[in-house]
């Protein structure tokens, strides 16, 4: 079993309102945000489990006053300051975007609005177009690449 990583709720709610900022709500193609409860949910869950995140993200708003200070910002501020974050690479604004992105598309409510069906696609007979099969005879033809037992 993973080991948990308990976040404060001052980076529970950083990482929500960072979560909202990556990926906002859109009332025209009635998509929910990342920080919507159900998604968001799942990328604490996500988050739970990578240890180094969290020091990452101390290390990474240290710079802008501490996590304390972010979190509280008024959303005016807030969204000034993810316009600078933006343009800053760092290892843990590249690792929530990817679990951000990673919960966002697997939630259901998602798939439904985007018209995508939520699992793998086979097990539903979807077809696969046949190709040339003979683009495959020079891979046939190498020798083997393991050792005979």
């Amino acid at each position: 079993m993973a080991i948990l990583h308990s976040y404060t709720q001052q980076e529970k709610q950083l990482l929500r309102r960072l979560a909202g900022s990556i990926i906002g709500a859109s009332e025209s193609l009635d998509l929910p945000g990342a920080d919507e409860e159900d998604i968001f949910a799942e990328i604490l869950r996500r988050v739970e489990r990578k240890a180094a995140l969290r020091q990452g993200m101390a290390d990474f708003f240290t710079e802008f006053g501490g996590i304390d200070a972010v979190a509280n910002l008024i959303d005016v501020d807030f969204q000034a300051l993810m316009e600078v974050v933006q343009k800053k690479q760092h290892v843990f604004l590249a690792t929530v975007v990817i679990l951000v992105t990673q919960s966002y598309y697997q939630n259901a409510q998602v798939l439904r609005a985007l018209n995508k069906h939520d699992g793998p696609p086979f097990p539903r007979g979807n077809d696969l177009e046949q190709g040339d099969w003979s683009l495959l005879d020079p891979v046939k033809s190498k020798a083997p690449m393991f050792r005979e037992c």
